[in-house]
């Protein structure tokens, strides 16, 4: 089973900033779930989402803001007074952090930025040490075509909630990609099973349960997504 931190150790530190992810690193985990999105000058940053109203002491879309601008926000002061003055990372600064210890996993939010994420990958290196996921299946052709030996996986939310694992599978296979990262209410036994005898990786997010951990694990789950990586001890 790989131990995924989402977002870093996000339930007891700022989600995607560098001490959440020291946190998790620290903890122990096999993979650093992260998310990414473009900058107004073409930078790529670690945020969740499209503004930075929520994780930031700042406002405005994310793409409409140069890295510059991003760089004078807190992303810790919202959490916890502890953390006031954590910055938003840039891509390249999250990469030299997790990748010397362990697996990154991409998420990338604006489907325009799937070149540069690769670019950036190259340029530290880590194309061994990543994983790219995203709900937009342009991404993941695009990286295919650019970097075909990087790994990448579809996410599966709620939208897909009526679309058998089979149709998933084929849709995959057209993809060229082999592994499915599936909101977790929407596995059971027989959709692990589905998935697992094509050959096909299957993973897990935002499990934070420490019961519904084993029952992923029992249904074969490969990797598990959790805020909470301190958990998977007890698994």
């Amino acid at each position: 089973m790989i131990r995924i931190a989402h977002r870093g150790a996000s339930g007891t530190a700022p989600e995607n900033t560098i001490v959440a992810f020291k946190k998790a690193i620290d903890i122990g985990v096999d993979a650093v779930e992260l998310d990414l999105h473009g900058t107004a000058d073409g930078e790529v940053v670690v945020i969740h989402d499209t503004t930075l109203d929520r994780t930031t002491n700042h406002q405005g879309r994310v793409n409409q803001t140069t890295l510059e601008t991003i760089r004078r926000a807190d992303a810790g002061g919202w959490f916890s007074p502890e953390f006031v003055g954590e910055p938003v990372p840039t891509l390249i600064e999250a990469l030299e952090c997790i990748a010397k210890k362990t697996i990154a996993v991409l998420e990338i939010k604006d489907p325009l930025i799937a070149e540069a994420v690769v670019a950036r990958i190259r340029e530290t290196r880590t194309r061994d040490l990543t994983v790219i996921i995203s709900f937009h299946t342009a991404v993941l052709q695009t990286v295919r075509a650019l970097e075909p030996r990087i790994p990448t996986g579809w996410l599966i939310g709620n939208h897909n909630n009526h679309v058998s694992p089979v149709q998933l599978c084929q849709h995959l296979g057209a993809l060229g990609s082999n592994l499915l990262n599936v909101n977790h209410p929407l596995i059971t036994a027989e959709f692990a099973y589905e998935v697992q005898r094509r050959g096909i990786a299957l993973w897990c997010w935002t499990v934070d349960d420490i019961h519904r951990m084993r029952e992923m694990k029992a249904f074969g789950v490969q990797g598990i997504t959790s805020n909470y990586p301190e958990h998977f001890a007890k698994v």
